[in-house]
């Protein structure tokens, strides 16, 4: 039985935050031991041996080391048949075990944004995550990439190393609709049968479009006393954080923060939900997007390419305009319109089912081991 290590930043165990990335990372480990493989997930967001990491075993056990050296000692680099990195660090590690003699584990690195692309749409990306990325990128054997919309980004900023890519598209983790805990949160957030709820599902931070969302919904919510507006996600930028509590101080019985739900009462709340926002400037796929769009939301997006599939089932605007004018009159004309609504999250939703239904995730993970 081949044993396989996943490297990752965070993963979905117990009530810590996790984002997408952890959400692929766990779709990936529960797909692998389906196969057969041994899975193993070694978390850690540091780039220092001295940094603590904690590893996921196969039968679930979670054991906590103090500091990379713990992991090291008691499994090495070398006693796995594949390592696959999901983040950027252990690089230094990654690439000795490049050097080893054979017969030494094969490195996969399966990206999920590239951060040229990403500084370039305004993200203050750090520059040793840049280079860190660049020197997986020389490291891996193999790529994994994300999407078809990645694919072609990658192959426009490194054209040298196209012949180590291929695409394995994400997936969806899904959940059934839980009658009893949607009622559970409309009594607990005072939701009506005639609000209008609207959801958004990201870090907050001006990469993912939020500033949009926090300088602009008081005018909505002002306006339409029936709106009911989540956001969901961490807090990763003070100011913006700090004009989310005062928006929140205002508007306590229409405006609400949760820094992070559990996958299936995020579910329970997409499909309470009427509308869904992503005002991203930077997506590799987007999956919350799907998420919502599979739960009958009505998506509102920023214009960006990676959204094509959604071309004729959303509402679009531009995250950058400043007055934020378009993002404010498709917003309304949403809430005002049921019909319009209830037609295009009938249509995305149609999108999202195809999309899932056609997912090959697993079968895509064995043929692509299998080519070594």
């Amino acid at each position: 039985m081949k044993k396989i290590l996943l490297l990752t930043f965070e993963y979905p165990v117990g009530k810590k935050y996790c984002g997408g990335v952890g959400q692929i990372v766990k779709q990936c480990r529960v797909n692998l031991l389906a196969l057969g493989y041994k899975a193993y997930v070694l978390i850690s967001s540091g780039f220092q041996k001295k940094c603590p990491v904690d590893l996921l075993e196969p039968d679930d056990s979670l054991i906590h080391y103090n500091n990379l050296f713990g992991f090291e000692k008691e499994y090495g680099w070398l006693g796995f048949d594949y390592i696959i990195q999901h983040f950027v660090n252990w690089t230094q590690q990654l690439r000795k075990v490049k050097n080893h003699k054979c017969p030494r584990p094969k490195i996969v690195y399966h990206f999920h944004s590239i951060l040229r692309r990403e500084r370039e749409s305004g993200f203050r990306t750090l520059n040793h995550f840049l280079l860190n990325q660049e020197k997986m990128i020389d490291i891996a054997d193999k790529i994994i990439c994300p999407s078809r919309y990645e694919y072609d980004n990658f192959c426009r900023y490194f054209p040298n190393f196209s012949e180590k890519l291929t695409v394995i598209e994400n997936t969806i983790e899904t959940f059934p609709s839980s009658g009893k805990i949607i009622r559970d949160i409309r009594i607990k957030y005072g939701i009506k049968e005639d609000d209008i709820v609207a959801i958004y599902v990201g870090r907050l931070e001006k990469i993912k479009g939020a500033e949009v969302i926090v300088s602009h919904i008081p005018k909505l919510l002002n306006r339409h006393k029936n709106l009911k507006i989540f956001i969901i996600g961490r807090a990763l930028e003070k100011d913006l954080y700090s004009k989310l509590m005062r928006a929140l101080k205002k508007y306590p019985q229409q405006l609400f923060y949760i820094r992070y739900l559990e996958k299936e009462r995020l579910f329970q709340l997409y499909y309470l939900s009427h509308i869904y926002i992503n005002p991203s400037l930077s997506e590799s796929f987007s999956l919350a997007t799907h998420e919502s769009a599979l739960c009958n939301n009505a998506l509102l997006l920023n214009r960006l390419s990676v959204f094509d599939k959604f071309r004729d089932t959303a509402l679009f605007f531009s995250s950058q305009e400043a007055d934020g004018n378009e993002f404010i009159s498709k917003f309304k004309y949403l809430i005002k319109h049921k019909k319009i609504r209830r037609r295009l999250s009938q249509k995305a939703a149609r999108i999202a089912k195809e999309f899932l239904a056609n997912n090959r995730l697993k079968e895509d993970l064995v043929k692509f081991l299998k080519s070594f």
